[in-house]
Formats: structure tokens, C-alpha cells, sequence
């Protein structure tokens, strides 16, 4: 019996910081009902001894993205306040039904780290409001209870989902919100505005991000890429047409050379800016994990939810996070504006100065050496549709169901626009 065989029949564990029994999947908390609500919320302060949560009155398991459960709740309360929200959004770690998703339950740690620091009323950037968290570090099995953002509702926009900005009027006008935010809190933490416990329990997340470059050889590299671009010509309808061009697979190939010959040279000059371009910050800021309100100046404002593998992280880690699944013409036409953005935050919280040429290369060389998970388009979309040829191109409505799919089909186009667009070639060629 495996460990995940073994804990399947243990729904209960002991948090590490609140050392209460808190429920590992959806069927165990709505099994600990109101009792188990109650206590966790006085626990947590945010609940007093004189009132308690009488029942939950509806509940709906929540389907998207990937990791753990999720449920929707609606509960009530003993002595109703308008400062206690009736509607609940839960988070497990763990998903016992599936094991790749399952896989990722380490990511709770950092989650409710995060949650349990930014509960101050003066946090920089919105965050959900705090319920409940805890994780039993040992299995990595724990839940994070917030309110629920209520997309669609009053003056918060509907949730828009990664790699589709194509259905948004002003996709710029998000990413200025996002990148205003990020470097809001990049800087309070530069400038020693959030507590110090933030640099004791995330001392460099960058280790969270790792897992997702392409460890790979030259020889496994130029394998991938052979099979992308086989791909690319048999599905020629998934990609732009200049995709076409005959002499783009070998350029793209040659490339890779030039950029595991500059590697060292890469690194070295990435590794020159630490610390100055490393603070804390979101892992994956992206359009999918942010919710957008309208403040009285019908400014777009931006908060952030899922803050798995937060930490301190390089810029470069940041942006990418940020502006990953974002149209390559944004890319293309707005990255230094983005930055800049980003910079000026960072500044006016009381950091540092810092320059936007250097920023930009740093960015740059980051792209091009970080192939990531970018070529697996053919794998993630042959796995997902059975006739590929029936598919009329990336908007198709089939994508819209199919996260990883339609998540890593826009990684590939993103990666070899991008490619062009910044003449990456040319800049890694440029450190010989």
C-alpha cells in the first residue's frame, strides 16, 4: 500500500499551526458540518466565542484549474454580521480521485503560509478574505477557507480564463492592473512593510518554479523541438500561418544551440541581479488568478487569489508568471510598458530604484533560456482530442474545456512568437 492508499482512509489531520483535526477532502468537512466551521473559525479569530456558524446551508463542489478539491459554501450564522460573509470558497490539497493533481498538494504549504500573513488590514495588494487555513507539512495535507470573490456580481468583473484573453475588448488594460499590483507588493516588501515573518518562511520560492523548467539535454531539446514542429505541420490550422515557413524549424533548432552554448553566460548575467531584481511576490499572477473591480474612479483595480508557490522570487519569475498566457501582440507591444509599471510600484512603496534597460534584458535572457514545458503542445493535444484534424484552430469552442490542452497549445505559439518578436537568437548570439 502506497502512501496515498494509506492516507485515502485517513479524512482527518492535525494542523500544524492551529493544531486542530481539519478535514482532508469535501466529504469530511461537510461530514464536520457547523461544529467543525465554528471551531476553526474561532480558532482563526475570525469568529468570537459568543457567536457560532449554525449550518451550511448549500454546498457545490467546483470544478477548474488543477491540484486539489474545491468546494463552493453557503452557511449561516447564529448571530448574522454584515462583516461575515455567508459565502465560502474551500481549497484542499489533496485530490484522492486523481494523482497528477494530487501530486501538486506540496504547493499547501506555501498557500497557507501566505494566507495567515496577509490577514493585515494594511496587506498592499486584495487578497480574499482569511477563514481558515492549515496543513499537516508532514503529508501536505491541509485547506484554505476564504470568502468567495463574487465574480460577476455588483462591480467585480466575470473570472476570465487563462489563455483566452482573444475575448476581451482591452486585453492591455488587465495586465496594467496586474502589473500595478505586483510590483505594489514586490515593493512594500522591499521597503520592509510586511512583517518580517515573510522573509522566515519565504526565504526564496524560486525552488517552486524550477520544477517546471525543462531540465533537458541539447540532444532532448532539439527532440522536442522536431516533434513540435512535426506537429505544427501535420495541425497547421492550430498555429499562425507564417508557421508554415519552411526554414523556421531549422532556425529554431539552431537556436537552441546558441542558447545551451550561452547558458553559462546567461546565468551568469541573470544571477547578477539578485538581490536587487528578487521580492516577494505572486508565482503565477495570471488573468486566470486575479479578480478585477471597478474603484470609484472606474480605475480597473486587480487582487489575486492562489498564491501556491509564492515567495521571494526573481522578477523574471514574476513577469513570467504574470504575462505567460497573455496574447503574443501584447507581448510584443507592451512588455517594456509592463515593466515599467512594475518598476515605478516598486519605487513609490519605498524600494529601490531600479533600471528598466537592465530589467528588460534580465527578462529577455529569461525567455529565451527557459524552454520550460513550451513544447508540449503535441503531447497535451493528441492526449485530449481524438481527431485533432476536426478542430478549427486555437479558438476553437473545444478549448474551452480543456485546460492543459488549450494552456500548453498557447505556451508553444507564445514561445516561437516571442522568440521572433525579441530576435532572441540575435540577443543570445550578441554574449559570445
Amino acid at each position: 500500500m502506497d502512501a496515498l492508499e494509506a492516507l485515502m482512509g485517513e479524512v482527518w489531520v492535525t494542523g500544524d499551526n492551529f493544531g486542530l483535526s481539519v478535514p482532508a477532502d469535501p466529504e469530511a468537512l461537510l461530514a464536520g458540518g457547523a461544529e467543525f466551521l465554528t471551531t476553526a473559525f474561532r480558532a482563526a479569530g475570525v469568529l468570537g466565542e459568543n457567536n457560532r456558524v449554525t449550518a451550511i446551508v448549500n454546498s457545490e463542489e467546483f470544478f477548474d484549474g488543477g491540484s486539489g478539491k474545491k468546494l463552493k459554501l453557503t452557511v449561516s450564522y447564529e448571530r448574522p454580521d454584515t462583516d461575515l460573509p455567508e459565502r465560502l470558497f474551500v481549497k484542499f490539497s489533496r485530490h484522492f480521485d486523481n494523482a497528477l493533481w494530487d501530486s501538486a498538494k506540496h504547493m499547501m504549504v506555501s498557500e497557507v503560509n501566505f494566507a495567515l500573513l496577509s490577514r493585515s488590514p494594511d496587506f498592499p495588494v486584495m487578497v480574499p478574505r482569511f477563514m481558515f487555513a492549515d496543513v499537516e507539512s508532514t503529508s501536505e495535507t491541509g485547506l484554505i477557507m476564504t470568502e468567495l470573490i463574487p465574480y460577476g456580481e455588483g462591480n467585480v468583473e466575470p473570472p476570465h480564463p487563462k489563455c483566452m484573453d482573444y475575448l476581451l475588448d482591452d486585453p492591455v488594460e488587465y495586465y496594467r492592473a496586474i502589473f500595478s499590483s505586483l510590483g505594489r507588493l514586490s515593493g512594500a516588501h522591499r521597503a520592509g512593510k510586511l512583517s518580517a515573518e515573510f522573509d522566515d518562511l519565504f526565504p526564496d520560492a524560486e525552488q517552486g518554479s524550477a520544477q517546471f523548467r525543462a531540465r533537458a539535454s541539447h540532444e532532448q531539446l532539439v527532440m522536442w523541438a522536431n516533434r513540435m514542429f512535426d506537429f505544427i505541420e501535420r495541425y497547421p490550422k492550430l498555429f499562425p500561418d507564417h508557421f508554415q515557413d519552411p526554414g523556421m524549424r531549422k532556425e529554431f533548432i539552431s537556436y537552441i544551440a546558441d542558447v545551451v552554448t550561452a547558458k553559462d553566460r546567461i546565468n551568469e548575467i541573470l544571477l547578477s541581479g539578485r538581490p536587487k531584481f528578487v521580492a516577494f511576490g505572486h508565482w503565477n499572477g495570471n488573468i486566470d488568478n486575479c479578480w478585477f473591480e471597478r474603484d470609484e474612479q472606474d480605475v480597473l483595480q486587480c487582487g489575486f487569489i492562489d498564491w501556491a508557490n509564492c515567495g521571494a522570487l526573481p522578477f523574471t519569475q514574476i513577469v513570467s508568471g504574470a504575462l505567460g498566457c497573455a496574447e503574443p501582440y501584447v507581448w510584443a507591444q507592451h512588455l517594456d510598458e509592463f515593466l515599467g509599471i512594475f518598476l515605478d510600484e516598486v519605487q513609490a512603496q519605498g524600494g529601490p530604484a531600479l533600471d528598466l534597460a537592465e530589467f528588460s534584458l534580465h527578462v529577455r535572457l529569461s525567455m529565451a533560456s527557459n524552454f520550460g514545458i513550451s513544447m508540449a503542445a503535441p503531447v497535451a493535444v493528441a492526449r485530449d482530442i481524438a481527431d485533432i484534424d476536426a478542430v478549427s484552430g486555437p479558438r476553437d469552442p473545444i478549448f474551452r474545456d480543456l485546460y492543459t490542452a488549450r494552456v500548453l497549445l498557447h505556451g508553444t505559439t507564445n514561445m516561437l512568437e516571442n522568440w521572433r518578436a525579441f530576435k532572441l537568437g540575435d540577443l543570445v548570439r550578441s554574449l559570445r
